[in-house]
């Protein structure tokens, strides 16, 4: 695994992130390279590639034998040219609607985690928004609501959030009088909440008509003033490579492979699909998949020849001293959840807006496919993973469909955990198999809201079983050590270390498929 890469990528986004949410202030410095280095474990190569980007998109200004500078977000915004043009009406449209069932709850959820000191940023944010200046009010306000999604924690809701470009979008100015009213209520909204108020009981006048959305959705103009590489410029494309890396891409390939040999589904000797196949089934590039069977080469999993195929050459006693790095494993798990965390803050309205589009015959097939799971062709529990694909299936929004198949493809990883799952049929697995067939049934009589409500509450108990699961295997420090969740949001000049030098190396004596190895940080 390339981690000079990973980690160039997540101090990169880290360092963003403080200086998007105004935590690093426009004008204070970052720590000398040097520092950094030390801070994140990591070599200078590193840690330049992640200043240079940060310094090519205007983020940040560098000068010889000096800290850089922070020239803040807004200011890397007018080093683009955002330009008025106009856009393609139904893929705006798609975009908003996506934000609004992604970013409303997270942003909730955010406001909800909100307590004490914390509440001193959004202030300071929201002391900086002059209504005479439009665009730069309309930016700090865009500055603050991502304050409140970084609060989660969760760096793969900030990808998401990030993919959807709306940092990149200015809206119309509106007038200086609505300005004025919308800080007035952000300051109430924050005097709310931090006395203790509901977040979900506190409603804003509705603001979408500066985005050109009429009432009943639809866009009435399609004026908009954007970045270059703003979705609405490049029609959704790279929407799923702004979410993962390149490495999660193929990792994934060779991630679920190993766990599909952990659970019984290969056995030694058994034939595994061509490259061909395996690219149509993760949707991935022949150059992925070659990169991931050369790793399960190097580990001495497959065995593949030219002309034959790729074969399974290890048992699950072999695949237990096999040399897999537990980091690598750590950050599967970690983003299998984040993935549930953020499936369990959306999928309610999502649930409902797919339920629309469905049809009884389709549910009635849904039930189908559960039993012959359940009865017939049953490996692991996978009642929930089938209720998340027909979700994702009636998704209408292309862009919210994206990340659902995001979503979708890292909730698999739970295959790929050891003791997470299980191929035997427990009383709980019975239990959720049972939810889910209940979920299903709303869905079949059409009661649109039950569905929407039974599966928003089952993907919610289902994460804090899996929470409860992996704090009870040792697994949840580690996979909580591989970023530092509250250096997306905390107010700090010195940001802390996106994975410590030896927190992955207190696992288990037999690590996570039984191996002793332990993997080397230093001089990556």
């Amino acid at each position: 695994m390339k981690t000079d890469i990973v980690l160039y990528e997540r101090i990169y986004q880290l360092i963003r992130s403080q200086i998007e949410c105004g935590l690093l202030p426009e004008g204070s410095k970052l720590p000398s390279r040097a520092d950094l280095c030390e801070e994140f474990h990591v070599s200078a190569k590193t840690v330049r590639s992640a200043v240079e980007r940060l310094a090519e998109e205007g983020l940040i200004e560098t000068s010889q034998r000096k800290l850089a500078v922070v020239r803040g977000s807004v200011q890397a915004e007018e080093k683009h040219d955002n330009a008025y043009l106009l856009v393609d009406k139904a893929l705006a449209v798609d975009l908003f609607h996506t934000g609004r069932l992604i970013c409303f709850p997270v942003i909730e959820q955010g406001i909800r985690l909100c307590t004490g000191e914390e509440w001193k940023i959004p202030l300071a944010i929201a002391e900086k928004m002059d209504p005479a200046d439009s665009l730069s009010f309309w930016r700090c306000s865009r500055k603050l609501w991502r304050f409140f999604i970084a609060r989660n924690g969760n760096d793969l809701i900030l990808r998401v959030v990030d993919s959807l470009g709306f940092s990149k979008i200015d809206p119309l100015p509106g007038t200086l009088e609505l300005r004025k009213s919308y800080l007035a209520d952000i300051k109430k909204l924050i005097q709310y909440i931090s006395c203790g108020g509901r977040p979900e009981k506190f409603r804003f006048e509705d603001m979408s008509f500066l985005y050109g959305l009429s009432d009943e959705g639809t866009l009435g103009t399609n004026l908009y003033r954007v970045a270059p590489d703003s979705p609405l410029r490049t029609d959704l494309m790279g929407l799923e490579q702004q979410i993962r890396s390149a490495e999660e891409r193929y990792s994934r390939v060779y991630m679920d492979i190993l766990g599909l040999i952990d659970i019984g589904r290969y056995q030694p000797g058994d034939r595994l699909p061509s490259h061909l196949e395996l690219q149509k089934a993760y949707k991935v590039s022949a150059d992925t998949t070659n990169k991931a069977i050369r790793v399960l080469q190097d580990w001495g999993v497959v065995t593949a020849r030219r002309g034959s195929g790729i074969y399974v050459a290890m048992d699950l006693e072999a695949l237990k001293k096999a040399p897999i790095p537990e980091k690598m494993i750590a950050c599967h798990l970690r983003r299998f959840l984040d993935s549930i965390e953020l499936l369990s803050l959306t999928v309610r309205e999502v649930a409902l807006h797919a339920a629309v589009s469905a049809t009884p015959d389709e549910a009635k097939n849904l039930k189908a496919a559960l039993r012959r799971h359940w009865n017939e062709e049953y490996m692991y529990q996978r009642a929930p993973v089938a209720l998340l694909e027909f979700i994702t299936q009636h998704i209408q929004y292309k862009a919210l469909r994206e990340i659902y198949q995001v979503i979708l493809e890292n909730y698999r990883i739970s295959r790929c955990i050891p003791k997470l799952v299980t191929p035997l049929k427990t009383d709980k697995n019975a239990e959720i198999h049972q939810r889910v067939m209940e979920t299903a049934e709303h869905l079949l009589v059409e009661d649109k809201e039950a569905f929407s409500e039974k599966t928003s509450e089952l993907y919610r108990d289902i994460q804090q079983m899996i929470i409860g699961e992996c704090k009870k295997l040792g697994y949840w420090q580690i996979a909580e050590q591989v970023y530092d969740g509250g250096a997306l949001w905390q107010e700090r000049n010195i940001l802390k270390p996106a994975c410590k030098k030896e927190a992955l190396t207190k696992l288990k004596p037999n690590g996570f498929y039984g191996r002793t190895k332990k993997t080397e940080y230093n001089n990556r």
